[in-house]
């Protein structure tokens, strides 16, 4: 097999992707990556001119929605269809982000946590899923969890760790139950990242916990949203057609500090 071949297992050469989130850090890295290497993508995100300007530097299709409205979401994946014409990859990247207190946390903070992290990624999965199976030859979904989901990196998280850890809870229910259908489900546990949301998190409360503690991160720094994006790539792609069910930590060694 000659260098070019090999490689090509890690591209998206004619394949078609949705990525949430895409109007900002993670999401858009990704959805600009996978443009990079071939695939046709609708980045969708809830703010308008972010998805806008993200796709358009591209010259991708864009949408904007709610991920935790069903009837956005059903509109959605109807435009998409129009669009792509069929489906290959989903990237689930787009997420809330706001520290809590937990104990004056509101239940409406909590819900709306829940809404767009769990329900919101449901929600795409569950559309995704009926096209990849419809269409026979199977796909690939990333979702973005985190590593607060097994390992707590900051205080006044508990609503966001939750909701992670129901991301990763569906990914591995979800890759068994369509493996018959050549569909793989597999997620990445980002640690800290700089990105708006991140920077959104620090104005609402102090950093404070295990993250913030000097040399937690053994490799000495929190990682940018392209070497997130990298990782979401690699899952997406022919390279890793035999994972399924997995979380990739992509946490600069935190978990094991």
């Amino acid at each position: 097999m000659s260098a070019p071949e090999a490689l090509s297992f890690y591209g998206l050469e004619g394949k078609t992707a949705i990525v949430t989130g895409a109007g900002s850090g993670i999401g858009r890295a990704t959805a600009t990556l996978f443009t990079q290497v071939g695939a046709r993508v609708l980045f969708i995100d809830v703010v308008e001119d972010a998805v806008r300007e993200a796709a358009e530097a591209t010259g991708s299709p864009w949408a904007v929605c709610d991920i935790s409205d069903e009837a956005q979401v059903l509109s959605t994946f109807k435009r998409a269809e129009a669009e792509l014409g069929g489906l290959d990859v989903l990237a689930n990247v787009a997420a809330y982000r706001r520290k809590a207190d937990t104990m004056t946390m509101p239940a409406s903070e909590w819900d709306i946590m829940h809404a767009v992290t769990t329900r919101g990624t449901f929600l795409m999965m569950r559309e995704a899923i009926k096209i990849m199976r419809d269409q026979g030859r199977g796909g690939s979904i990333v979702n973005v969890s985190s590593v607060s989901a097994d390992h707590p990196t900051i205080f006044n998280n508990t609503h966001y760790d939750s909701a992670k850890a129901g991301v990763d809870a569906m990914t591995r229910a979800a890759a068994v139950e369509f493996a018959e259908h050549k569909i793989r489900v597999n997620s990445i546990q980002p640690g800290g990242t700089a990105s708006g949301g991140a920077k959104a998190m620090g104005e609402s409360l102090p950093f404070k916990g295990p993250m913030t503690l000097p040399g937690r991160i053994p490799l000495g720094r929190i990682s940018q949203p392209i070497e997130q994006a990298r990782a979401i790539l690699f899952l997406a792609s022919d390279a890793a057609s035999y994972i399924t069910g997995h979380h990739l930590t992509v946490d600069g060694g935190y978990h094991v500090s």
